[in-house]
C-alpha cells in the first residue's frame, strides 16, 4: 500500500472522529442545560442547587444534582420539542442505592407507544376466557389501574369458573394474590412507590393455575392523573376544548403510564375534560 495514502487516511479518520465527539458531546450539552416543564412527580425529588423540591407545573433547568427520597421516586419532563423524559435513578445507583445523582445522569427519553387501548380486539368485554385472551388484554409490558381497584372485565360465566393470581416479591418474601371476582385492590398488595416491578399473571381453574404474562403492574390517583393533564396542556398551551385534546392525553398516558384499560381511561378523561 502506499505510504503517502496511509499519511493522508490516517489524519482523516481522526478529524472525522473528533467532529463525532464533538457533536456527541455539544448535544448531551443541550438536552441537560434546557429548561424542561414538570409534568408528573411520583415521590419527592430534590434540586440540589436550588434546594427546591420539584414539583409538578413547574419549570427546571437541570445543570445540578438531584436527590432522590427513595429508589422508587420518579418525574415525568417535557422540553421545548414536546419530548417527554423520565427522571429517575439509573441502574448504577439503583444497585448501588446511592440516592444522590447528577441530573444529566438521571434523565432518559420516554419511549412512544402505539396509541392503543387494551382489550381483546378492541372488545370491552373479554369473552371467552383463556390464557391467550387474557394475555392479550394486559400484554407484556405495563399495565397500570387508575385509583385503588380494578374490575377485569370478564363474563360472569367466566369468574365462577377461573380464579386470578397475582405473584410478586416483595421486600421480605414472595406474596401471592388471589382474587376469585378478578378486582386487582391496592391495599391488598404489598409494594413501594408506584406498584409492582415484576408480577407474574396466572389463570387458576380447580387446582390447576396456567400462566398468564409477566408484566409492570402500576397504579395512579385520578388526582394525580389530572394534575398531570393539566401540566401537559399548560405546557403545550392547549385548551380542554381543543379537538385533539383527547388523543393527546391519550398519547401521554400510553407513553408515561404504559397500558391502561380502555373504558377506565375514558372514564377518567370525560370526567377531566368535565363531558
Amino acid at each position: 500500500m502506499n505510504m503517502s495514502k496511509i499519511a493522508v487516511f490516517i489524519p482523516k479518520v481522526a478529524v472525522v472522529g473528533v467532529l463525532f465527539l464533538t457533536l456527541h458531546a455539544t448535544t448531551a450539552i443541550a438536552q441537560v442545560t434546557e429548561t424542561f416543564d414538570i409534568i408528573s412527580t411520583s415521590g419527592k425529588i430534590i434540586d440540589k442547587r436550588s434546594g427546591q423540591e420539584l414539583q409538578i407545573g413547574d419549570k427546571v433547568n437541570l445543570q445540578t444534582e438531584l436527590e432522590f427520597n427513595s429508589l422508587h421516586d420518579r418525574a415525568v419532563l417535557l422540553n421545548s420539542n414536546r419530548a417527554k423524559y423520565y427522571l429517575e435513578l439509573p441502574r448504577a445507583s439503583l444497585v448501588s442505592e446511592q440516592l444522590i445523582v447528577s441530573s444529566s445522569l438521571a434523565l432518559t427519553p420516554v419511549r412512544s407507544r402505539p396509541a392503543l387501548i387494551t382489550g381483546t380486539r378492541g372488545a370491552l368485554t373479554i369473552d371467552g376466557l383463556s390464557p391467550q385472551n387474557l394475555r392479550r388484554y394486559f400484554e407484556v409490558d405495563t399495565f397500570t389501574i387508575i385509583g385503588d381497584k380494578f374490575t377485569i372485565p370478564v363474563l360472569n360465566r367466566d369468574r365462577d369458573r377461573f380464579d386470578l393470581l397475582l405473584k410478586y416479591e416483595s421486600e421480605t418474601s414472595i406474596e401471592e394474590f388471589l382474587s376469585p371476582d378478578f378486582v386487582i385492590y391496592r391495599d391488598k398488595l404489598k409494594f413501594q412507590g408506584r406498584g409492582i416491578s415484576e408480577c407474574f399473571i396466572l389463570l387458576v381453574e380447580g387446582d390447576r393455575s396456567a400462566p398468564v404474562t409477566q408484566l409492570s403492574l402500576f397504579f395512579v390517583e385520578k388526582e394525580q392523573l389530572f394534575a398531570e393533564f393539566d401540566a401537559l396542556l399548560n405546557a403545550f398551551s392547549q385548551c380542554k376544548s381543543d379537538n385533539t385534546t383527547r388523543d393527546v392525553l391519550r398519547q401521554y398516558s400510553f407513553d408515561v403510564h404504559g397500558k391502561i384499560d380502555r373504558n377506565s381511561l375514558d372514564a377518567a378523561i370525560n370526567e377531566f375534560l368535565g363531558l
